[in-house]
C-alpha cells in the first residue's frame, strides 16, 4: 500500500504545472524569473496545465532573449512578458521568488 501511494505522488509531481527553482539556488532574481517564464511557456505547447492561457501552439517553442522582458515585480513575485515570434500576442507569467508559477495569461492584469 505504502509503495502504491508513494508511486501516486511521484506520478502526479512529475506531471505538476508548477515549476520550482532548485533547492541550492533559494531566491531567483529577474533573469532567473524570465528563464523559468521561458520554459514554463516551451512546455505548455506540449500540454494543458491548468493555467488561464490553456495550451499554447507549437509557435511559442522557439522563444529567444529579446521576446522576454519583465512587466512588472513587487514582493515576492516577478511578472514576465513574452511575446509572440512575428506577431503581437503576447503571454505573461506571474513567477514567484521561489521559482513557482501562479499564472499564466494572454492578458494582463491577470
Amino acid at each position: 500500500m505504502k509503495a502504491l501511494l508513494l508511486s501516486a505522488v511521484l506520478t502526479l509531481s512529475a506531471f505538476s504545472g508548477i515549476t520550482h527553482a532548485h533547492g541550492d539556488h533559494g531566491m531567483i532574481d529577474a533573469e532567473g524569473a524570465m528563464g523559468v517564464a521561458a520554459r514554463v511557456v516551451q512546455k505548455m505547447t506540449l500540454r494543458d496545465y491548468g493555467f488561464t492561457a490553456g495550451q499554447l501552439d507549437t509557435s511559442w517553442q522557439s522563444i529567444g532573449r529579446d521576446q522576454v522582458s519583465i512587466k512588472a515585480s513587487g514582493t515576492g513575485f516577478y511578472v514576465v512578458e513574452i511575446v509572440k515570434v512575428g506577431s503581437d500576442e503576447k503571454v505573461y507569467v506571474n513567477v514567484l521568488e521561489n521559482g513557482g508559477i501562479s499564472d499564466v495569461s494572454k492578458v494582463y492584469p491577470f
